[in-house]
Parts: structure tokens; C-alpha cells; sequence
């Protein structure tokens, strides 16, 4: 209950007392009485502050109805008395009380208006009607208006309590968005530094490679050209054949760097351009054979998807001289499987060369398993699994 609510009531306890105190007769009792009833009404007042405990609230405020009846036997012909229990009725329903002893007090303030009826009926032999249905019905207003200033405290108390709670959640709404950004800005630095590792691998270990391979190939020319000249002249054929391979990895770098960057280009089509620039460039035909939805396959893959692909298709060129390739795609939400079967001179024996261990080691970084088939005259063949859900290392173990 607001301060000034307390204040108001004490006032009007005063005020009606005091009312009393003027009409009482000349004599030290009943003055007395009314003097003492003033000082209980003042003392109870320091009760009704929010920092008591309900149980102290509610003893004041049955005292101070009980003092109220006391006018009414003291003075029965008045009905002033009902003014002060409208007052207490309205201090009993701002209150947090439980209704039912609301409800109570309520009917015991009724009996005892009725007994003080009777008591004035009995003194005086007569009983003003209209006053007490007056005093009552202000008694009725002040429950009325109690209850109704409680429950706008509760709801504002509910209010401020719901403000309160939005404006924490809106400022844990803000911290996490600052936290997302601070996380998206996170992870597009490792995306970006990522794809600058993958990339930097891939120099290394294919133009890399080729590079040292030409640095020896023109060393060994240089010490042959005065000795064996048709020798010499094989290790600048290689030389050449190093050179143009090593152009090729880093075009395909570059390409792989556009395409990251927000190439229009599917995977699908980026696959169909490679075979067409390697029957251009090398008139190994392709068949390429598609199962299964493509945009299956994670952004993550496609890359290297690309690079088993461009890497058995060389090397069925240079190293099998096949002239025909079938390339076999399945798509599944669990499973990627890549074939690439050629017909060139194949092998007895695999003995997996730098490229085909690259290969290995790119599959095995996204938990996919290769395998290495040939027969000597009957062509090269390599059979991938990458699956998108449920990874599988296997360490050890051989091709």
C-alpha cells in the first residue's frame, strides 16, 4: 500500500476521532476514552508500513475496526463510526490477504453494524435508516475501491516486473547478436584462411612437386648436353611435359579460387568443363554417368571431388595413354561414390606414385576410404566412398 494511502487514513482517524472528542459531553471519561482510542489509531498506523510482516498488519487492522464499533456503542445515535470502517475496509482489501479472511472481517463488520443498531434501537428507541444504509454503503465503496487499488499495484508490480524481463532479454538479444557477429566475422576469417591452406597445399604439393622435378630434369640436361645429346634432349621433352602440367595445377587453382568466390557455375558443370578442356587438350573422351541429386554434395567436397577427378584423368592420360574414360557419380544423403574406370595400359601391380597418395590423403581428410584397382592391358580403375554423415579414419594398413 502507497505512503500516502497511510497518511490519508490516519488523517481521517484523526479527523472522526476528534469529531467524537468535540461532541462528547463535558466528562473526563468519555473524553478520556476517545483520547486513548486517537492514540491507539496513531500507534497502529506505524504498523501498516510494507516492511511489517501480514500477520502485524492484520492484528492493527482488526484493532482498528474493533475501535471503530467502539464509537458506534459509545455514540449509537451517530453514524460517523461507519466512516472510519469504510477507511478500514479499504486498508483491509489493499492489503495482500487471502480472500477468505477478507470475507471474514467482512461479515463480522456487518453483524456488529447490526448489533449497534439494535444497541441505539434500545437506547433510544429509534434508528436513522437512511444514515446507516449511507455509512454502509461506504463501507461497500471503500472494500470496492481497496480491491481495485490493490489489483492495479499487482498489475503494475506486473507491469514493471515484465519491463524489467523484456529489458534484460533485450539486452541478452543484444549481447548475442554482438557474440553472432563476433562469431560470423570468426568464421569467415577460418573459412578464409582455410581455403588459403588448401589452396597453398595444393601449390605445394602438385606445381611444388613438378617444379623440383623440372629443376632436376634441366640440371641433368645441362650435365648431358655435351655428352649425350638424344639423352639430353628426352630430359627437355619431361622438361616441357613438367612445365605444362605444373600451368595446368595452377590454372586450376585460379579456377578453383573464382569458383569459391561466387561463381555461377555448378559442380555439374564444372565437372563437364574439365572433361571438355581435357578432350580438347588431350582427345581423351569422357562418359560421365550421374546418380542422385548433386546439391547432395557439401560445398567442402566439391573441390576435391574435382581434383580426383582432374588427377585420374591425367593420369590415365600420361601414364595408361587411354583414350576413353567412364566416370561413374552416385549421390545419396549418406554417401558419395566416385568410379573412374579407363582403358588404358594399366598395370600388374599398383605402386601409388606421388599423385595417387595425394589423392589418398585428400579422401581421407573428409573420412572417405579409395581404392587402386588395375590388370596389365586391362586399364586403371579408382573406386571412392565419402560419407556425409558418419566419418571413419582408418590409420594403417596399406592402398
Amino acid at each position: 500500500m502507497g505512503n500516502w494511502l497511510i497518511h490519508l487514513r490516519v488523517v481521517m482517524y484523526i479527523l472522526i476521532s476528534f469529531m467524537y472528542f468535540v461532541k462528547a459531553p463535558d466528562q473526563s471519561l468519555l473524553k478520556g476514552t476517545i483520547f486513548i482510542i486517537m492514540a491507539l489509531f496513531v500507534y497502529n498506523h506505524f504498523f501498516q508500513y510494507d516492511f511489517y510482516k501480514d500477520k502485524i498488519k492484520l492484528s492493527t487492522i482488526l484493532i482498528d475496526g474493533m475501535l471503530c464499533f467502539v464509537y458506534g456503542f459509545l455514540f449509537p445515535s451517530s453514524t460517523l463510526y461507519l466512516i472510519l470502517v469504510g477507511v478500514t475496509a479499504i486498508t483491509l482489501f489493499l492489503s495482500e490477504f487471502a480472500n477468505k479472511i477478507r470475507q471474514r472481517l467482512l461479515w463480522g463488520s456487518f453483524v456488529l453494524w447490526l448489533i449497534v443498531m439494535l444497541e441505539c434501537f434500545i437506547r433510544t428507541g429509534y434508528v436513522d435508516l437512511f444514515d446507516n444504509l449511507t455509512g454502509v454503503s461506504f463501507v461497500v465503496f471503500g472494500t470496492v475501491v481497496g480491491d481495485l487499488i490493490r489489483k492495479l499495484y499487482e498489475a503494475s508490480e506486473v507491469v514493471t516486473l515484465q519491463y524489467e524481463q523484456m529489458s534484460r532479454s533485450h539486452q541478452e538479444l543484444e549481447d548475442a547478436h554482438q557474440q553472432l557477429q563476433q562469431y560470423a566475422q570468426t568464421v569467415e576469417q577460418l573459412t578464409v584462411d582455410r581455403e588459403r591452406n588448401r589452396i597453398a597445399r595444393e601449390i605445394h604439393d602438385t606445381v611444388g612437386h613438378k617444379m623440383t622435378a623440372l629443376l632436376v630434369q634441366l640440371q641433368l640436361a645441362r650435365e648431358l648436353m655435351n655428352q649425350n645429346k638424344p639423352k639430353a634432349e628426352a630430359a627437355m621433352n619431361i622438361c616441357g611435359v613438367l612445365a605444362r602440367d605444373a600451368l595446368e595445377e595452377v590454372r586450376f587453382s585460379v579456377k578453383t579460387i573464382h569458383s569459391d568466390e561466387g561463381s555461377q557455375q555448378t559442380f555439374i558443370a564444372s565437372v563437364r568443363k574439365l572433361f571438355e578442356d581435357f578432350y580438347k587438350s588431350a582427345s581423351l573422351q569422357t562418359t560421365f554417368d550421374l546418380a542422385g541429386d548433386p546439391t547432395s554434395i557439401p560445398s567442402t567436397l566439391q573441390p576435391t571431388l574435382i581434383r580426383i577427378i582432374q588427377e585420374s584423368l591425367t593420369n590415365a592420360k600420361r601414364h595408361g595413354q587411354a583414350t576413353h574414360c567412364h566416370v561413374i557419380l552416385s549421390c545419396t544423403l549418406e554417401m558419395i561414390t566416385l568410379t573412374i574406370k579407363d582403358n588404358g595400359y594399366g598395370m600388374s601391380k599398383v605402386t601409388p606414385g606421388f599423385g595417387l597418395i595425394n589423392m589418398k590423403e585428400r579422401i581421407e581428410e573428409h573420412g572417405g576410404t579409395v581404392c587402386f584397382q588395375s590388370i596389365h592391358q586391362g586399364g586403371f580403375e579408382i573406386d571412392v566412398e565419402l560419407p556425409l554423415h558418419q566419418k571413419r579414419w582408418i590409420i594403417g594398413g596399406v592402398l
